[in-house]
């Protein structure tokens, strides 16, 4: 703990479909910013963490000192090179559930912050209960699932909770978010996660998680009141359209249902989340969508299909293809004391799940390097708790646009 930290960040499984998108993000900042800050790339294969230099320093010329480290995500003694010399550690190593344990239980031991593009709770909740303790102790800062996973919506909810309270003085009852419109493609290592969420090995786990609609919440602040994830289409008399059952939801929710433990939006605070529909019997299909999705991820033929039918892991969407998606989503909220609805509306420019996605974890990784002390809260942090306002300033310079307004100036 008391060794002086020379690297700011170290981006583990670099080589990953996703690390290399992000890895390039990053390379290509400004020249001056590596004046001041000090990156450093990690995997197991040497070989192609090699390629990838290589391949940076062909755009980037700053790239020729880029540290390469060589690290097993299994040999704990290995993991030991990554984080003592790191202020932080980003990691794409998914599935998390295999490869991302002693990663994290090495950032706790030897003081560098982490974060990931996680979107298996059952997973962190283990995390949690494992290293929590110790985080806080040795002021370690972990925030998972910082990427389309929660962080739109987590930080929209937050948005609008800091609206309320900024105009009205008041708390926050409940808050909605909606997937208006996407448009995103599925690398191998996306369809690799979610055939592991589902497996044989952690269905029990994964499903234990869906039962407790707040899961993600610290123990002692559960209150039951929310409500379990839908399995039905809505009306909706606030936005005046019918929403479906999204299988993204249950992950989002839960994380935004814990930053509402740890930062307090309002005693009978709630949140849910749907997609949007436009009509009656959109809404319908969608739903019968959803649960043949969730069916075909636990039945051996469904499982087979979907492996035949995705890129291999490392493989994806070139980044021509890549630039062309976007997320846009829809939240709102109410005043608990006044009634008063404030919408928030978020655009993701560019393909949510990847392109987006690597500008969010390296831009937290950056976040956690220069600016946790700031912020002086330590263990498992959500992207609302857990990050300064400077991250947010970043994004919404870069892909993300947010409007917060009350709903009768839309």
């Amino acid at each position: 703990m008391a060794e002086e930290k020379k690297i700011d960040l170290v981006v583990y499984a670099a080589t990953s479909y996703t690390g290399k998108i992000a890895c390039e993000y990053l390379a290509g900042k400004d020249p001056s910013f590596f004046e001041t800050f000090k990156w450093a790339i990690a995997g197991r294969n040497e070989h192609k963490l090699e390629l990838l230099k290589a391949d940076l320093r062909e755009k980037f010329d700053h790239v020729a000192d880029l540290q390469i480290i060589i690290a097993d995500s299994s040999d704990l003694d290995a993991l030991e090179l990554v984080t003592k010399p790191a202020k932080a550690v980003i990691s794409f190593a998914g599935p998390y559930s295999k490869y991302g344990s002693k990663l994290v239980e090495s950032c706790v031991k030897n003081g560098a912050h982490y974060s990931d593009i996680n979107g298996e709770l059952f997973w962190v909740s283990e995390m949690i209960e494992e290293f929590e303790d110790a985080a806080q102790a040795n002021k370690v800062k972990l925030v998972p699932s910082c990427g389309v996973v929660s962080m739109p919506y987590d930080w929209g909810v937050n948005a609008i909770v800091k609206f309320i309270r900024e105009h009205f003085n008041e708390d926050t009852k409940y808050a909605r978010g909606v997937i208006v419109d996407f448009k995103t493609t599925v690398s191998g290592g996306t369809a690799a996660t979610f055939l592991d969420i589902t497996s044989p090995e952690n269905i029990a786990k994964a499903a234990e998680i869906l039962q407790d609609p707040q899961a993600m919440n610290p123990k002692d602040s559960k209150n039951n009141l929310d409500k379990p994830d839908p399995d039905n289409y809505i009306w909706d008399p606030v936005l005046k359209t019918y929403l479906a059952p999204f299988i993204g939801s249950p992950t989002d929710v839960r994380i935004v249902r814990r930053s509402n433990a740890l930062l307090k939006y309002g005693p009978e605070f709630t949140y849910d989340q749907y997609v949007k529909s436009s009509s009656w019997s959109g809404a319908k299909v969608k739903t019968w969508t959803n649960s043949l999705i969730g069916k075909s991820l636990v039945s051996k033929l469904g499982r087979s299909l979907i492996n035949r039918m995705t890129p291999d892991p490392g493989q994806g969407a070139t980044m021509e293809e890549l630039k062309k998606g976007f997320l846009t989503a829809k939240l709102y909220g109410e005043g608990a004391e006044s009634g008063k609805i404030v919408v928030c509306d978020v655009h993701l420019e560019g393909n949510p799940g990847y392109l987006v996605t690597s500008r969010m974890i390296i831009e937290a990784g950056i976040d956690l390097a220069r600016n946790s002390g700031e912020m002086g809260v330590y263990g498992f942090q959500t992207t609302a708790s857990g990050l300064s306002p400077k991250f947010f300033e970043t994004m919404l310079n870069n892909c993300m646009s947010v409007e917060t307004k009350l709903l009768e100036e839309s």
